[in-house]
């Protein structure tokens, strides 16, 4: 019986996508494989959002080729579709296990179909995707190109789906989507993901609810007390930021941050220092000066945001950013980034600190090799502890200042 392993690089859409091919492959025969070396045939889910991240993929290529000579090795994906001659001969996934394109995931045009909720195997996380695409028009962004307009799933099922995560055992449900701010729009009645959340959380249980990355104008007072006044909504909001600049948000074509914002998220901030606050930040848009940069910089630190997620500026071709003059040079890119990078880790130790000694409700994510057990908590504080009873296996109470806590990260989620 063929072995198989699936890589993947990018989004939790990319994560979702990824375990869809697995369920897909074994339901033909195959079989996962231990380890790369071991493996008759290697699939790679590549990313486009940056260059870096085709050059991983096609790295990660190489490498497998190395480890595995005789393993056949396809690719699929944004990356592909964007760049397929960067992935020039690989084999093609249809032909390895998918016989007929019509199975054939990640294409614009076929890749929203059910199943929309998904939990690993043997996992306490499942993934429910409310929504795929994007009507936006971010002057560097891809994306819309490869994964098509906005489609969202409708309340029903969406209800459906979480009650079969529930069912399996899930812990805790990932809501994720291109971009779930855009829930809604495409329905009768145009109904708006606040709308979603009721429903869902009507019906969660024990189980507790997480968003992915949301966009600003999404984060109203409305919006953000009402979640806050959600015990099963994970304290954990995700802005996909890109900058506070106005000059660079007009270039960017996002428009204004509401000039509330930062206020608010300072209050948060204060009155719920539990609360984490994270976000997207991308360093060096053609036009952005030093000005702008310190701009962007002291927003972050001011509010403070929990932690942020840095990307360099990197040009994709197709894209409005793309023709805009006045480029960044490559090297000053690097040097803002880091300097963000720099800011954000210590954005991260300030907010574990805030939060040592604060009782935390954590589920299990699975052991190491070494008997530790990793843990996650609705904050996003990812745990390593001392294994727990088998009856503490699922969700428990856990103060993150108890002496079984062995260390305390603050990471992007798995």
């Amino acid at each position: 019986m063929p072995g198989f392993l699936v890589r993947t690089f990018g989004c939790k859409q990319n994560q979702f996508d990824s375990e869809l091919l697995r369920r897909r492959i074994m339901d033909r025969g195959s079989i996962p494989a231990p380890s790369p070396e071991l493996a008759d045939y290697i699939v790679l889910n590549t990313c486009a959002v940056t260059q870096k991240a085709i050059s991983k993929a096609r790295g990660e290529i190489g490498r497998l080729r190395r480890l595995n000579p005789r393993a056949r090795i396809s690719v699929l994906g944004c990356g592909v579709r964007y760049h397929p001659e960067a992935f020039a001969g690989a084999d093609d996934i249809a032909e390895l296990f998918l016989p007929g394109a019509e199975a054939m995931p990640c294409e614009p045009e076929r890749e929203f179909q059910r199943p929309h909720g998904i939990i690993p195997t043997g996992r306490t996380r499942g993934f429910l995707r409310i929504q795929s695409g994007c009507d936006e028009a971010c002057a560097y962004c891809i994306v819309p190109r490869l994964r098509g307009p906005s489609q969202s799933v409708p309340i029903a099922e969406c209800l459906a789906a979480q009650a079969e995560l529930l069912s399996q055992g899930a812990l805790e449900i990932v809501l994720t989507g291109t971009n779930i701010a855009l829930w809604g729009r495409d329905l009768p009645g145009r109904p708006g993901l606040l709308d979603l959340l009721k429903s869902l959380v009507a019906q969660i249980g024990p189980a507790r609810l997480r968003l992915s990355s949301l966009e600003a104008p999404l984060l109203t007072p409305e919006f953000l007390d009402w979640c806050l006044q959600q015990p099963r909504i994970c304290r954990h909001f995700h802005i996909a930021l890109q900058s506070a600049s106005p000059p660079v948000l007009e270039r960017m074509n996002r428009g204004a941050l509401s000039s509330s914002l930062a206020d608010y998220l300072k209050a948060i901030a204060k009155d719920h220092p539990d609360v984490c606050l994270g976000a997207d930040i991308i360093a060096g848009l053609p036009g952005e000066t030093d000005s702008d940069f310190r701009q962007t910089r002291d927003w972050i630190r001011e509010v403070p945001l929990s932690y942020i997620h840095v990307f360099p500026y990197s040009e994709r071709r197709g894209t409005p950013a793309a023709r805009l003059g006045s480029a960044v040079p490559p090297l000053e890119r690097r040097r803002r980034a880091q300097e963000f990078r720099q800011l954000g880790i210590q954005l991260k130790k300030e907010f574990i600190f805030r939060n040592r000694h604060r009782p935390a409700e954590v589920i299990g994510l699975g052991c190491q090799q070494d008997g530790h057990t990793r843990g996650l908590t609705a904050n996003y504080l990812h745990l390593t502890f001392a294994q727990q009873r088998q009856s503490e296996a699922g969700c428990f109470p856990l103060p993150l200042s108890d002496k079984r806590v062995l260390s305390i990260q603050l990471q992007p989620a798995s």
